[in-house]
């Protein structure tokens, strides 16, 4: 008798390690405090910097995992029967799954398979092959299984890549604070006219890299700090956020990229969306927005004090900077929101929260079906039409669209259809571009500036070419997946929209960008904190996730 009250009293206060959990938010917080700032050789190894830093730190973070949540579950065998509760397959986890097995099928069938498993082909790739992706597979099934959000791992996040893109803004303007530039190859420069200066690259900026991929982490980072400025309420973090969405909005402003800017028009809409299911978020996230723009009047006045010296803005960007529609954005915000401040106690509880998300809801989807209209119909209905110079770049694709991205797309599908049926199916090998593209090069070479590339600007077809429809498909599904299963626990759990915001902008931009070792692999931390959470809420009072 005396055993069996013993027995009974060690099961009931048994309680699972935390370890886990614990190393996981150690991963998180190195990836992304120590991550965006590594670097080793200037920019001469960026990507290859990063690419070994997350390999072996995810290698790290996966083993130790593994090894403690083993020792956890043979220490709760001998008291009941173990917790099963993170073995069920989510549809996001088999679309993951999916997609990695035809990146495996397209590595085997590859004429140069060692080349797809590690994505580098004679000089060409970005390290995106397979061997990667097994990492992203990885990292997803651990985080997903064993994260716990924790307010002071966003508040880490905030921090340092306000720290990335304040270096952003300031190299923009010619200040090389951590001497990134010396000893690099002196390949894209600009003459800053005076006599006996040294020459300055001016496609890169800050420690990730160049434009393109600033532009990426701005497009994660500055939905993260929206999103948290408008759901985590905590002084400290609003605080954080507010301050982080300037730096965000600041730096996305100096990457200067095509790729940003279509991330920030989708993204600030969709967000509106979101705040707009409580009156109190919604009102937190107009003075969001009047944080987001009031930032471009400080970096106009610290163009204002280096004497107007930068590297140089197109359009849209000199737009928002220089231009007087930031000053109307900001009163109208501003006012929004301190009369719904002032009136809350009055309005909120007879705030149509319906009426308000289905319209803005109405309105963007109008927006974006109005904007794909005018391309289809200047491009194919009216190729002739006449434009200026800016509205043909946005709105005539053809082959010089977009800084030559229009040329990569319609050649990239060209090289597809010449594939045999398997490739089609499952392409030509993870990162396989470079060999892909090789037979234009001299093409490439005459035209642009640049003689090769091993990339078609475009994520999404990238996908296609180097591992087939089906490995698109796949990919489309784990995206699709992971958004649906979000916003329907969303109302249960408003933290998904944090991580759903950048997985969202993230993928919007990678329409006009490349994937790399840099941003898509925090890209892909994002995914699986976004199904980590989907998997922890249940879809209401009476089932679980």
């Amino acid at each position: 008798m005396a055993n069996n009250q013993k027995s009974n009293r060690t099961k009931s206060e048994y309680r699972p390690s935390t370890m886990p959990g614990f190393l996981v938010s150690c991963y998180l917080i190195l990836m992304f405090s120590a991550f965006p700032l590594f670097l080793t050789n200037q920019y001469a190894h960026a990507r290859t910097d990063k690419y070994y830093f997350y390999l072996i730190l995810s290698g790290l973070m996966i083993v130790s995992v593994v090894v403690t949540s083993l020792m956890d579950y043979f220490e709760e065998k001998r008291f009941r029967k173990p917790d099963s509760r993170f073995l069920p397959m989510s549809a996001a986890d088999v679309s993951f799954l999916c997609f990695y097995g035809f990146a495996a099928i397209s590595t085997l069938l590859s004429d140069y398979p060692l080349n797809s498993f590690l994505g580098d082909f004679q000089g060409g790739g970005r390290n995106n092959g397979l061997l990667l992706m097994t990492f992203y597979l990885l990292v997803y099934l651990v985080i997903t299984r064993r994260y716990v959000f924790k307010d002071y791992v966003i508040g880490i996040y905030l921090v340092f890549s306000s720290l990335v893109a304040f270096l952003a803004i300031v190299n923009y303007f010619f200040i090389d604070i951590l001497s990134v530039y010396a000893g690099y190859l002196d390949l894209w420069k600009l003459f800053d006219g005076t006599p006996g200066k040294t020459n300055v690259i001016i496609d890169f900026g800050s420690t990730i890299g160049n434009k393109n991929l600033i532009s990426a982490f701005m497009c994660m980072f500055l939905p993260i700090a929206v999103m948290s400025f408008v759901l985590i309420d905590k002084r400290w973090m609003r605080i954080l956020s507010g301050v982080a969405i300037g730096f965000a909005y600041c730096g996305l402003l100096c990457a200067d990229s095509a790729s940003g800017m279509l991330g920030l028009f989708v993204i600030l809409p969709i967000m509106a969306i979101f705040a707009s299911r409580r009156y109190t978020t919604l009102k937190w996230y107009l003075l969001a927005l009047t944080i987001l723009f009031a930032s471009s009047k400080l970096l106009r006045l610290f163009s204002l004090i280096m004497g107007d010296r930068s590297k140089g803005f197109e359009f849209m960007q000199e737009s928002l900077i220089y231009g007087s529609a930031a000053y109307i954005l900001i009163v109208v915000f501003g006012i929004l929101f301190i009369l719904m401040q002032v009136f809350e106690k009055k309005i909120s509880p007879h705030y149509p929260q319906k009426a308000v998300t289905i319209t803005l809801t109405v309105l963007t989807v109008g927006a974006v079906l109005a904007a794909i209209g005018a391309v289809v119909y200047f491009s194919f209905i009216a190729p002739t039409a006449e434009l200026n110079e800016n509205a043909a770049g946005l709105l005539r694709f053809d082959e010089n669209w977009g800084t030559h991205r229009g040329y990569y797309w319609i050649k990239g599908v060209e090289q597809y259809q010449r594939f045999n049926f398997l490739h089609k199916l499952f392409g030509n090998g993870p990162d396989s571009v470079y060999v892909v593209m090789e037979p234009l090069f001299s093409e490439i070479a005459a035209r642009f500036d640049e003689g090769t590339t091993d990339c078609v600007h475009n994520e999404f077809l990238n996908y296609f070419i180097t591992q087939g429809a089906l490995g698109l498909l796949a990919y489309l599904s784990l995206l699709g997946t992971v958004a649906v299963r979000a916003l329907r626990r969303a109302k249960n759990n408003p933290m998904i929209l944090i991580f759903l915001s950048a997985v969202i902008c993230y993928a919007v931009q990678s329409v006009v960008n490349l994937y790399q070792p840099i941003t898509t692999s925090l890209f892909f931390i994002f995914l699986s904190l976004t199904e980590a959470l989907n998997r922890q809420t249940p879809l209401s009072s009476r089932k679980k996730a």
